[in-house]
């Protein structure tokens, strides 16, 4: 997939961008991106600066954080890896302005009075990837029968299937959480057997001196 790549204020030139989002460690700030130690230079410079260079690193690493728990943040990398995915996946160069708004709509909640919630980025790539192979077997279907769709349309199509199988991702995601969580659990209580067991063993290792014993069998116990 296209790297997605951000503009620093203080050392990029004119369309030109260095910033890359999964790569470098980057700020965002007063609505403009920066490179880690860009931030740090820039705020060096400024006249009514009073910090010291560990200050302005431990600002720089808060800042870092802060980047990336902003929304806006989130919203702009999640709508280009989206857009960068169907570039890829639907072999096309250039996507309508209507697209654009469409996705931006769903997004923040306003797309249409029939969804009651709003879907992020984030949650319609997930579900365009883990939909890929059935919605090229509806296109593929769709062909078969005559009924050839171009991509911008097609697009279009996929999109309406993806939002209608909302639902059923969040309870997939729901299912996932609970999985997580219980096996999660499970490895604590293997952790807190496996104390238990050890302990177990260095106890009985000074008290049994004439005696010994396997651990590797003793741990097997616990599964």
């Amino acid at each position: 997939m296209k790297e997605i790549l951000r503009k620093c204020h203080e050392c990029d030139k004119s369309k030109v961008k260095t910033i890359n989002i999964n790569k470098d460690k980057f700020i965002y700030y007063n609505g403009s991106y920066y490179h880690y130690n860009c931030f740090i230079k820039c705020k060096t410079k400024e006249k009514d600066n009073n910090l010291s260079q560990e200050e302005l690193v431990k600002l720089a690493d808060k800042m870092v954080l802060n980047t990336k728990e902003l929304k806006t943040v989130r919203d702009s990398i999640d709508r280009d890896r989206l857009t960068y995915w169907i570039y890829e996946n639907y072999n096309i160069s250039v996507l309508p302005t209507l697209f654009f708004q469409k996705i931006k709509q769903i997004n923040d909640g306003t797309f249409s009075k029939r969804i009651n919630t709003s879907i992020s980025y984030y949650d319609l790539l997930q579900i365009f990837i883990k939909m890929k192979s059935y919605l090229d077997k509806v296109n593929n279907k769709n062909e078969r029968n005559g009924k050839k769709i171009p991509i911008p349309n097609r697009i279009d199509y996929d999109l309406a299937i993806v939002i209608n199988n909302y639902d059923e991702y969040l309870k997939w995601k729901q299912k996932q959480k609970s999985e997580n969580t219980e096996k999660k659990q499970i490895k604590e209580e293997i952790a807190i057997k496996n104390n238990i067991k050890i302990n177990t063993i260095t106890s009985m290792q000074r008290n049994e001196n004439d005696d010994e014993i396997n651990i590797a069998d003793i741990l097997d116990e616990v599964f």
